[in-house]
């Protein structure tokens, strides 16, 4: 008998394992004061936007109610509200996801009331509490402007101790709860403090600036996915790698590589940041940061690394960053052999000039001819300075002829001009120099490294100003 009960009871247990693993799902329930309109809006941040998740109406019940059997994906999402589509924000976990809140529209941070979620009750516990001191200290400062000399001292550290409360507060809310959603959020806004150095002004700024740099983000953890969708991370990675890091593409790449080694655990913040930058770098318009694009696709995506991308866009990334490797700035400028006027051939290298300016132009093109004043301009004003101008026209076929026209009306004279063209493309110099518009300019030096690109012809002599002035200093300072 006893067999057949612990037989029976067996398939029982399976049961109730399986019930227990089964997702509850979300069920989120809004009831919202001084709010007229019939139906609010989910939204939630992901990355550095904000999206629409749902729409639901106003319940018999009088709650907006978001229900279904499946878990939403953690982060921090939005209550929208019509018509000025301002937002409440509120917490979602992994696995918490079944509460209600109410609250009046007007005023939602002090009349917050939370049921069934701890981590949004301490979320505007502590929202609310930041509120208070940030009036008490907003007035304070008010007060310091028109106060006198000895009162704006005491006023001074009134509002250091306001400060110092905040930060033990914050310190105390970490400690509370240190694995929550809430206390990632607010961890991940916090500054890393400072330590004190030894040395000279200077010094001291040097050491600050490494110390920051490599403690930047010790509060945040990169590699959460619950922070994709905050509205922290994002923010925080671009002021890193856009105004921490060196705006030198080998300083950007490095740091890129960093973070998304952290990321890789995480497939979809993996996949969100190595898109991000890559198309972040492909539509950047300062100069040389066509080198961080290369880097992104060449030891990511062409190494297979992006799997979620189509063959066809795959090719053309890839087809994109062989064009460009060759010209980036520090690299070594193909060579190249064209025509002059009576079809004698010469060569980009062959130029003996400290300077050689290699510009791309055309008879047809509206831009070259808004540039040409500039070129000449330029091109009178350094002629004796050691710079050369190796002006290649591109008509091809029987418009090539027209060059000689153009250059004579342009005042592209033999004097001041290395005038050539290449009819036929034998030198191939579009698809070398990824020649797709004109007029395109590089600027480079005697061993024909290429010190930049793509500048505007009307930028020209100012840009050749710095760059003769760099490599002077430069030189001086290798003395």
């Amino acid at each position: 008998m006893l067999k057949k009960i612990v037989c029976l009871f067996v398939p029982l247990c399976i049961a109730a394992t399986v019930l227990a693993q089964k997702p509850k799902g979300h069920n989120m329930r809004f009831k919202l004061d001084n709010y007229t309109e019939k139906s609010v809006t989910l939204g939630f941040h992901y990355g550095e936007k904000q999206y629409v998740k749902d729409t639901t109406a106003l319940g018999s019940d009088g709650y907006f109610t978001f229900d279904a059997d499946t878990l939403l994906p953690c982060g921090v999402y939005l209550l929208v509200l019509k018509p000025e589509n301002i937002f409440i924000q509120f917490l979602l976990p992994e696995d918490d996801q079944d509460f209600s809140m109410q609250a009046d529209t007007k005023k939602a941070v002090e009349t917050m009331k939370v049921k069934g979620s701890d981590e949004n009750a301490m979320f505007y516990e502590y929202l609310s509490y930041l509120n208070k001191q940030r009036t008490v200290a907003d007035t304070l400062r008010a007060q310091i402007a028109r106060s006198t000399p000895a009162d704006s001292v005491k006023l001074a550290e009134t509002l250091s101790g306001i400060d110092k409360s905040v930060k033990q507060y914050q310190a105390d809310f970490l400690k509370k709860s240190p694995n929550s959603l809430a206390a990632k959020i607010v961890r991940s806004a916090m500054e890393p403090e400072l330590p004190s150095f030894e040395g000279t002004d200077e010094e001291k700024r040097v050491k600050q600036y490494y110390w920051y740099r490599n403690h930047y983000f010790d509060n945040l953890d990169v590699s959460d996915r619950c922070l994709l969708r905050s509205p922290v991370l994002h923010s925080k990675i671009d002021q890193y790698v856009n105004k921490v890091i060196p705006q030198h593409p080998d300083s950007i790449n490095l740091a890129i590589d960093g973070l998304l080694r952290k990321m890789k655990s995480s497939p979809e913040l993996y996949k969100y940041y190595l898109i991000h930058f890559l198309n972040f770098y492909a539509k950047s318009k300062i100069v040389g940061m066509d080198a961080v694009y290369v880097h992104v696709a060449q030891d990511y995506y062409c190494k297979g690394d992006a799997n979620w991308t189509k063959k066809e866009d795959l090719d053309k990334i890839c087809d994109n960053a062989v064009r460009l490797a060759p010209i980036l700035i520090g690299k070594t400028a193909p060579n190249i052999t064209v025509l002059n006027k009576d079809n004698q051939p010469h060569t980009l290298w062959d130029v003996d000039a400290d300077y050689t300016v290699l510009y791309f132009w055309a008879p047809d093109c509206s831009h070259c001819k808004k540039a040409a004043p500039f070129m000449v301009e330029f091109a009178e004003k350094f002629k004796d300075r050691g710079v050369k101008v190796f002006a290649v026209c591109t008509a091809v076929g029987e418009e090539g002829p027209t060059c000689w026209k153009s250059i004579e009306e342009k005042g592209f004279s033999d004097f001041l001009f290395l005038n050539y063209y290449d009819p036929y493309l034998k030198s191939r110099y579009k698809q070398v120099y990824d020649v797709s518009s004109t007029p395109q300019i590089f600027i480079l030096n005697r061993n024909h490294e290429i010190l930049m690109k793509r500048i505007g012809a009307e930028q020209l002599s100012q840009v050749m100003e710095e760059v003769i002035k760099f490599q002077e200093d430069k030189k001086n300072k290798g003395k």
